[in-house]
């Protein structure tokens, strides 16, 4: 059992060496006391029972069990445990505590509290006020939960897990903490393997968690921890068969397995807190034989709902999320050839491309010498053109102004005159005699005077002709006077 340490009450007097007529004498006073209502009487009565209770087991049967002269005393300090003075209840409290700690030679002690209902009442006291009765109230509840199994479910039925659970994750008082955590921590190693289940559901494994953190409680919460592994190994062991047996009769109805009910973190927390070696050890030995770590992506996986699987080609242990036969030389040797080829594939492709680059680059450079030909020839042509058209202005130029420049020889009165005129220079032309400089159209004085709207400039270009055939006559003559001079031989 968890025993307590010592304790210290108002009442310092123990009991010495008395005869066993005083002791009767005593308890008979005592009995006549607890009848009574007033608080303080109650107070020291129960005080008095609590040291009388913390001597040698035959006082303890004297309070437990009924004598010739008094009853048991245990139904009345049951009843006493929901006074609504706390001065009354904790007294009542301690001498319940100091029952169910002690070893009875002539029976069970915890058990005869139990039958007269006291469980339900202790436990309504772990929310108490009053700290010092809270953590009595934990303490007495803890070596109950050190007992057999049926006052271990007697704790579970009354309900007192889920509030010493939530008192471990709040109080801060740690003396009032760690009594709390001694009761979980006690039903853990003693319970069966239902309870087990029962006080994972109920949040226990939290509280063994808590106790890692203290040093004086690392080897009881690893002793609690184990036992919760223990038993889940055992329910994995039995759902696997029975999952062999479903799959085997195709039977649908297949159970899903359960998570795992203790991180992998806890026991790490145990192994890398720096603890004394046989910590570490135990710490390591719960590891290996509940835990596995995967070889690539270095996570915690329990051992019990067959997560990993053992490669025997690299020794060691693979989740199922992760692929070691990339590893494997079969694969190696694989992936060497699939590169190699695909290095291959990749220098053929890079020539294939390289010559297709190089046959576009030779097409676009044909395809651009060509086109700078045409544009060539399309500009030689257009420079051609442009001469033609050129020349073709100047000569139409030249024209013009020997047009303006030619007048005709004479003064033509009439139309028949210029007709003749004309007649008379065509057949002149025909047969020569007429210089070029006469070979020029007649000219119409009257549409000459329409477009120049002067006859100024009329009379200056009738002159003109004048002057032009005058020219010519006298060249005829000098021509004929030189034909016909006799030619002189020298």
């Amino acid at each position: 059992h968890h025993s307590s340490n010592s304790r210290s009450n108002n009442n310092n007097n123990t009991p010495g060496s008395t005869t066993g007529k005083e002791e009767e004498e005593l308890l008979i006073l005592i009995e006549k006391w607890l009848q009574g209502t007033d608080p303080e009487i109650l107070s020291y009565a129960c005080w008095t029972l609590s040291h009388w209770c913390d001597g040698p087991s035959p006082q303890i049967a004297s309070v437990v069990n009924n004598t010739r002269s008094t009853k048991s005393f245990v139904p009345r300090l049951v009843e006493l445990l929901s006074h609504k003075v706390w001065r009354v209840t904790k007294p009542a409290l301690r001498t319940i505590g100091n029952i169910v700690c002690a070893e009875g030679t002539d029976g069970d002690y915890t058990q005869v509290i139990l039958e007269e209902q006291a469980v339900p009442k202790l436990t309504s006291l772990i929310q108490h006020s009053n700290r010092e009765i809270q953590k009595e109230a934990c303490w007495t509840l803890s070596n109950i939960a050190a007992g057999t199994v049926d006052q271990i479910q007697a704790v579970l039925e009354a309900g007192a897990i889920p509030p010493l659970v939530q008192l471990v994750s709040s109080e801060e008082d740690p003396e009032v903490r760690s009594e709390a955590c001694w009761v979980v921590l006690n039903a853990t190693s003693c319970g069966s393997d239902a309870q087990i289940d029962w006080l994972v559901q109920e949040g226990c494994v939290s509280v063994l968690g808590v106790l890692l953190e203290e040093v004086s409680m690392v080897m009881m919460a690893l002793e609690g921890l184990e036992r919760v592994l223990q038993v889940e190994e055992s329910h994995c062991r039995l759902l696997f068969a029975c999952n062999q047996d479903s799959s085997s009769t195709n039977n649908p109805n297949t159970t899903i397995s359960p998570q795992p009910l203790v991180p992998a973190l806890l026991i790490e927390r145990a192994l890398d807190g720096g603890q004394s070696s046989a910590v570490t050890k135990r710490a390591s030995r719960i590891w290996n034989h509940h835990f596995v770590s995967c070889a690539l992506c270095q996570r915690s996986f329990s051992k019990h709902f067959h997560e990993t699987n053992f490669c025997e080609e690299c020794k060691c242990h693979v989740c199922l999320g992760c692929n070691c036969q990339i590893y494997h030389l079969s694969y190696q040797e694989e992936l060497w050839a699939a590169t190699e080829e695909t290095e291959h594939n990749n220098k053929n492709a890079q020539a294939n491309g390289a010559k297709k680059k190089k046959k576009s680059r030779k097409a676009k450079k044909k395809e651009k010498k060509l086109q700078k030909e045409q544009e060539e020839a399309e500009a030689q042509k257009e420079e051609q053109q442009a001469q033609r058209e050129e020349e073709e202005r100047q000569l139409q130029q030249v024209i013009v102004e020997e047009e303006q420049e030619d007048v005709p020889k004479g003064t033509h009165s009439t139309a028949n005159s210029s007709s003749s005129s004309k007649d008379d220079n065509d057949r002149r032309q025909k047969d020569g005699d007429i210089p070029p400089k006469e070979r020029h159209p007649p000219v119409d004085f009257v549409s000459y005077l329409q477009q120049t709207n002067s006859i100024i400039a009329l009379a200056k270009l009738m002159d003109a002709l004048e002057y032009d055939e005058d020219e010519n006559n006298e060249g005829n003559e000098t021509s004929n006077l030189e034909a016909n001079a006799p030619h002189i031989s020298s």
